[in-house]
């Protein structure tokens, strides 16, 4: 049986360094910043401590299960947001991680459209993480409702550019094809009354 709590601390336990992208509403690189990431269970409690290297500002979240809001596959892939929306603004966190690296996606979707997409490339192998040369604009692609932004060549983020209405479902997923050619993702979902759906078990990416 799946425990989301013991995958997510499988996969995503330990120190990662990172390079926080921000992206404009049309994929294109605003700037750029170093942080590190220390994740660890301690006496029953899962911490989260986030740094940006560049100012000294630390977060923080911490909880001893997962929150209700959060959704765990079994590769330890996982998204963050809120249980329900409307289609005023929301924002959604989402992960994928092979081994020692990671990659993540915070899309911030305004009143008409996408206002800020933040793309996340992490590691834990030592050393800086491989992050894509700058300035990056992503290459961008329709998928029936939805638009794929790709930052690189082996990741895809599946977004929601629309002006939304009520009645609109919406999703924000992440795909990562690693090396190997194994396909990491995760897809966080919203049905047409604004509430979060169960992780899908078909590919909805088409």
């Amino acid at each position: 049986m799946h425990d989301p709590r013991a995958a997510l601390l499988q996969h995503n336990r330990g120190h990662w360094r990172g390079c926080f992208i921000r992206l404009d509403g049309s994929g294109v690189e605003q700037d750029r910043f170093p942080t590190s990431l220390q994740v660890q269970e301690r006496d029953g409690v899962i911490e989260n401590c986030l740094t940006y290297l560049a100012t000294g500002e630390q977060k923080s979240m911490n909880f001893e299960s997962v929150p209700f809001t959060m959704q765990v596959n079994e590769c330890g892939g996982w998204s963050l947001g809120p249980s329900a929306i409307t289609p005023l603004a929301w924002a959604g966190e989402l992960s994928v991680v092979h081994g020692d690296e990671r990659r993540r996606v915070v899309a911030r979707h305004g009143f008409h459209g996408l206002d800020q997409v933040v793309y996340i490339v992490e590691t834990k192998a030592g050393g800086e993480p491989c992050a894509p040369s700058q300035p990056l604009q992503c290459t961008i692609r329709t998928n029936g409702d939805w638009v794929i932004w790709q930052p690189e060549p082996n990741v895809e983020l599946l977004l929601d550019a629309r002006d939304r209405h009520m009645g609109d479902n919406t999703v924000c997923g992440l795909r990562w094809v690693n090396p190997q050619g194994q396909i990491n993702q995760i897809v966080r979902r919203y049905d047409a009354n604004g509430y979060l759906e169960s992780l899908p078990e078909a590919d909805i990416w088409g």
